[in-house]
C-alpha cells in the first residue's frame, strides 16, 4: 500500500512540474507560409515550414498533428534538427501527438528545428506547442538573409528519398510516396544552407505557370502564390511580411508536360509568355527590393519527345522574359539553367538526393556571386 501510494505521489510531482509552452510563445521562429489565426495552434503547408527555437532542460516533447483524411500518402514528415544536424524524422498523424526528443544533455542550449519535408498536398501540417518538465525556452539567432524559392515537385523534394535504375534494368514510374519525399534535401533548401539564407518555399508538384503537368489550367502556381493555402484549404492572404532579397522561379517544366502524351499537346508560347509576364508583376508587387531569377532546366531536355526540343523552346521564351521583364521593372534579374538530371531516378523520374546536391552546386555559385555573398 505504501509503494503505491509513493508511486501515486511521484506522478503527481512529475505532473506537478510539466511545463506547456503555446505556439504563440514568441520564443518560437517561424520560417515559412503559416496561419496564426487560431488561437491555440499554428498551421502551415508548404515543404520547408519551420519553427526554431533554443532549449535546455529535461523530456521535451513537440505537439503536431494533420488536417488529413489518414490515406498514406496524405501524411507530413518532419524532420527534427539538432545543432544543425537531423536527429530524428517524425511522421504526425491525424491526432494530436506529442512526439519526444533525445538530447544530449540537460544542462546546455540546443538549437531545435522542426522541419517539414513534405509538401502542402500531402496534408496541412499543425503545430501545437511543446511540453517539458524542467528548462527554459529562448530564441535562436536570427538569419538575416532570405531566399523564396518558388517551383515544383523537384523543389519539393519529390521521391529523393530513393534510387531507382531506368529500364531495362529499374523502372522509376513507381508513383508517389509520401515517406520518399524529403524537401530538407531538394537543391532549394541544400543551397540556401550553403549560403545561410533562410530557407521560403512555394511549390507543388504537377504545377506550372500557364498550365499543370495533366493540362489543366487550375491551381496554377501564379494562381495561388498570395495564399497561404492552395486551392480549396482556403484562400487566407499571406501578407508579406518578410523582406526576400532574392525570389527564385524555377517553373515551366509542367507546362511543357503535356508534350509528352501521344499525340503531344503542345504549349502555346504566347499564353506562356503572358502567364509567366504577368506573375512577374505580382511577385515584384510583394518583393519590390528582391533580386529575381528565372531558372529553367533539370527535368527537360531536347531529346525526348523526339523533335519537340522542349528545352530549346523553354529557354528561348524564358530569355524573352527576362528580357520584357528587366523592361518593366527596377528589380534586378538574371537567368539560370540546370544541367538535366540523369540516371538513377527518384520516384516518377524525378532526382535523387545526390541529383539534388549537384543541382545545388550548380547554382549556389551562381547566386553567391548574382548576390555579392
Amino acid at each position: 500500500m505504501n509503494k503505491v501510494l509513493l508511486v501515486f505521489c511521484l506522478f503527481l510531482s512529475f505532473c506537478s512540474f510539466a511545463v506547456k509552452v503555446a505556439p504563440s510563445d514568441s520564443n518560437f521562429t517561424y520560417t515559412g507560409r503559416f496561419d496564426f489565426s487560431a488561437k491555440k495552434v499554428v498551421s502551415f503547408g508548404y515543404t520547408g515550414a519551420k519553427i526554431k527555437f533554443d532549449f535546455k532542460g529535461e523530456v521535451l516533447s513537440i505537439g503536431l498533428s494533420d488536417w488529413s483524411d489518414g490515406f498514406a500518402e496524405h501524411e507530413n514528415y518532419y524532420n527534427i534538427i539538432l545543432n544543425g544536424k537531423v536527429i530524428d524524422v517524425v511522421k504526425a498523424t491525424a491526432g494530436l501527438k506529442y512526439y519526444k526528443i533525445d538530447l544530449p544533455s540537460n544542462d546546455v542550449f540546443y538549437k531545435i528545428e522542426i522541419f517539414k519535408r513534405t509538401e502542402v498536398a500531402c496534408a496541412i501540417g499543425v503545430f501545437h506547442g511543446v511540453k517539458f518538465n524542467v528548462g527554459e525556452l529562448r530564441k535562436s539567432i536570427n538569419i538575416k538573409r532570405n531566399i523564396e524559392w518558388v517551383g515544383d515537385s523537384f523543389l519539393c523534394g519529390y521521391g529523393n528519398m530513393v534510387s531507382n535504375n531506368p529500364p531495362p534494368n529499374g523502372n522509376p514510374s513507381t508513383g508517389f510516396h509520401a515517406k520518399n519525399e524529403n524537401g530538407y534535401e531538394s537543391f532549394g533548401a541544400i543551397t540556401s544552407r550553403a549560403l545561410a539564407a533562410n530557407f521560403y518555399s512555394v511549390a507543388i508538384s504537377g504545377r506550372g505557370v500557364s498550365r499543370n503537368f495533366d493540362g489543366s489550367t487550375t491551381g496554377v502556381i501564379p494562381s495561388i502564390y498570395e495564399l497561404i493555402y492552395p486551392d480549396s484549404l482556403g484562400a487566407k492572404h499571406y501578407y508579406f511580411e518578410i523582406n526576400q532579397d532574392l525570389v527564385v522561379i524555377k517553373l515551366s517544366t509542367n507546362d511543357f508536360g503535356p508534350e509528352i502524351q501521344s499525340p503531344a499537346i503542345l504549349l502555346d508560347s504566347t499564353s506562356f509568355v503572358k502567364a509567366y509576364l504577368s506573375f512577374i508583376d505580382i511577385v515584384v508587387k510583394h518583393n519590390p527590393e528582391a533580386k529575381i531569377i528565372l531558372a529553367i532546366g533539370g527535368g527537360l531536355s531536347d531529346g525526348y519527345p523526339l523533335g519537340l526540343k522542349r528545352l530549346s523552346r523553354c529557354r528561348s521564351w524564358v530569355k524573352v522574359i527576362l528580357n520584357e521583364s528587366k523592361l518593366a521593372h527596377s528589380n534586378k534579374f538574371a537567368f539560370f539553367e540546370f544541367k538535366t538530371i540523369s540516371a538513377p531516378y527518384g520516384e516518377d523520374w524525378h532526382p535523387t538526393i545526390k541529383s539534388q546536391n549537384k543541382m545545388a552546386k550548380e547554382v549556389t555559385p551562381f547566386i553567391k556571386e548574382f548576390m555579392d555573398w
